[in-house]
């Protein structure tokens, strides 16, 4: 700490760019204090990062919540909020020329995710996070060497204090550090359950849906919100190691129909579904919905890019001679886009797929009687998701949710109907039974084809060519400011906002990491190319051995673990991918 201070005394009123000599160790009372990578200017994007770290004795967090992994996680989720917490409380933020003289964390959404800002091992904690060097004057700026030094030694060592030390936390918040654990532990109790029980998913009775709007993904604070209540004939009671019992609906596997007026809750319901593959902290009111970890929302999505993908088993052969067995187009229509996805969800081992009717593609759902009177079955390709769906259920044991308002054809198909009035859940299967008659299954149906696609080696190129400035940058990889589900990758731009389930910006980033990795990968000499899962599998066993570090981001402590179904619609949504 002594050093750090001689050194910025140096280095005071001196040009902003000598800041990079304070890379480095330093150890201060309690944690050692590290500069991974120093800015240039004031006011870089992205700034400084840094790393605190303090032993797993010295933090005194007990140790019973740190022996699984899931322990572990909730533990890392519970530390990186609470530091940021710090921040608000502690330090003065944007002190400095062009906001410099700040800290910050990554961006942290509802959902509890591994990330490297956390890092757990044997002896250690390790937390990084970003630092902006405070700058002052005209110009460049220069070191403003006074603000560094209460950023050091007044409100980094209070953060610290705050955050890292069981033995100095007050009783609430051990209580909710225990809360964080729990819910990662009753997840996987619950998860357990739905398995020996062919449940897809899994709605706690009590627990609170909507979210405060479409852009804030936090509980509304609107005081009266129903609270979520199971109908008695999907009710379901899972016992708990403690002895406790939660109970709530359980969705079996098949064909699920969730139906209802307008603004009675059925998309709140599917959005808290498609949520589930997530655990979510205390005080969300998600805690305990639980959907199967390979469920995928799929959606039409114009103009996107499909490569070399079969959607016969949907779309027929095109009237301009296209073959549709191996369909590639650089502005798919919905239709085609939301066949692709299908088709390419299963191919990531997706067997849980999520659907709802107001960003579908009407075509691709149904076909009714009065358009088939007028048009001849020789002209339309389109082989309706209606006409299917049991045949991809009895066939491929793809389970499928859906939100119909208005094709009440889906509910003669499916196994559970539920109907949301009011924001309550009934069951009407009993009911449409009754007055629709017994499941109707498909005439013809499709045939399980097992996808042949295997990625060319040079896929993934992170090179990007400035033609303005005529020169080439080695790597590129970053999302699009002021677009986050959009990711600059080498030349491509990878639009991922169709892709539901993508919960934080550091997850599209760390795609783009997971993309170069693959590149490694692939390009290896020995062996034919392989399947766009083979290689996934292959990368996330690297991850799961070795934790996200595993990817060497340039700036660590900046990623958030996106699940292998989202690598995979990142991948069939690069315009340059090349299938071997």
């Amino acid at each position: 700490m002594n050093r750090l201070n001689q050194l910025i005394s140096t280095l005071a009123d001196r040009p902003f760019h000598q800041v990079q000599l304070l890379k480095d160790d330093y150890d201060f009372p309690g944690f050692n204090f590290r500069l991974i990578r120093v800015q240039r200017s004031p006011g870089a994007h992205p700034a400084s990062i840094a790393s605190v770290t303090v032993s797993r004795h010295g933090s005194a967090i007990p140790e019973a919540f740190l022996q699984a992994e899931d322990g572990k996680l909730a533990v890392a989720d519970f530390l990186i909020r609470r530091f940021r917490q710090g921040i608000d409380r502690f330090a003065l933020q944007n002190r400095g020329k062009e906001g410099s003289g700040s800290f910050h964390t990554i961006e942290l959404s509802q959902k509890m995710l591994e990330r490297d800002s956390v890092l757990i091992d044997r002896t250690a904690i390790e937390l990084r996070f970003m630092i902006s060097l405070p700058a002052k004057g005209r110009g460049g700026g220069v070191f403003d060497a006074e603000q560094a030094r209460i950023m050091m030694n007044q409100e980094l060592p209070a953060i610290v204090d705050a955050t890292f030390f069981y033995d100095r936390y007050d009783e609430q918040t051990r209580a909710q550090l225990e809360q964080f654990v729990e819910v990662l532990t009753t997840r996987t109790v619950i998860s357990r359950f739905m398995q020996e029980h062919r449940l897809v998913a899994f709605i706690a009775d009590g627990a609170r849906l909507p979210r405060n709007s479409g852009i804030d993904d936090r509980p509304a604070s609107d005081g009266a919100v129903t609270a979520f209540q199971s109908p008695d004939s999907l009710q379901v009671d899972i016992p708990l190691p403690d002895g406790r019992r939660l109970t709530g609906m359980g969705i079996r596997e098949g064909i699920t129909c969730i139906t209802g007026g307008g603004y009675h809750g059925k998309s709140t319901l599917m959005q808290a579904i498609l949520a589930g593959v997530y655990a979510h902290v205390p005080g969300d009111g998600r805690e305990w919905v639980v959907t199967r970890e390979d469920a995928f929302f799929i959606r039409a999505e114009d103009g996107r890019s499909i490569r070399d993908v079969d959607i016969s088993p949907f779309i027929g052969d095109l009237p301009n001679g296209l073959k549709t067995d191996h369909f590639s187009s650089d502005n798919a229509s919905g239709s085609t886009s939301q066949a692709a996805a299908i088709v390419e969800a299963i191919e990531s081992g997706s067997r849980l797929l999520l659907f709802d009717e107001d960003t579908c593609a009407t075509n691709f759902l149904v076909r009714d009687a009065l358009i088939g009177q007028v048009l001849e079955a020789s002209l339309e390709p389109i082989r309706p998701l209606y006409a299917t769906v049991r045949s991809l259920w009895s066939k491929q044991r793809v389970s499928m949710i859906f939100v119909v308002g208005g094709l009440g054809l889906f509910l003669m198909k499916a196994d559970t109907c539920l109907l949301m009035a009011h924001y309550r859940c009934h069951d009407i299967t009993a009911k449409v039974r009754d007055r629709l008659g017994a499941i109707v299954d498909e005439a013809a149906p499709i045939e399980d084809r097992p996808s042949t696609r295997r990625l060319a080696a040079d896929n993934f190129d992170p090179a990007y060519e400035n033609k303005r400035l005529k020169k080439t940058i080695a790597k590129r990889i970053k999302p699009l400011r002021n677009a986050p589900k959009q990711l600059e990758y080498g030349m491509d731009l990878i639009n991922l906002e169709a892709v539901a389930q993508i919960a934080e910006a550091p997850q599209v980033l760390a795609l783009g990491y997971c993309l170069l990795a693959l590149r490694y990968k692939i390009n290896q000499p020995a062996g034919q190319p392989e399947t766009i899962g083979f290689w996934i599998e292959r990368l996330y066993d690297d991850i799961a051995e070795h934790g996200l570090p595993v990817l060497a981001p340039d700036y660590p402590g900046t990623l958030s673990m996106p699940r292998k179904y989202e690598l995979a619609a990142a991948i069939n949504r690069i315009r340059s991918l090349r299938i071997a």
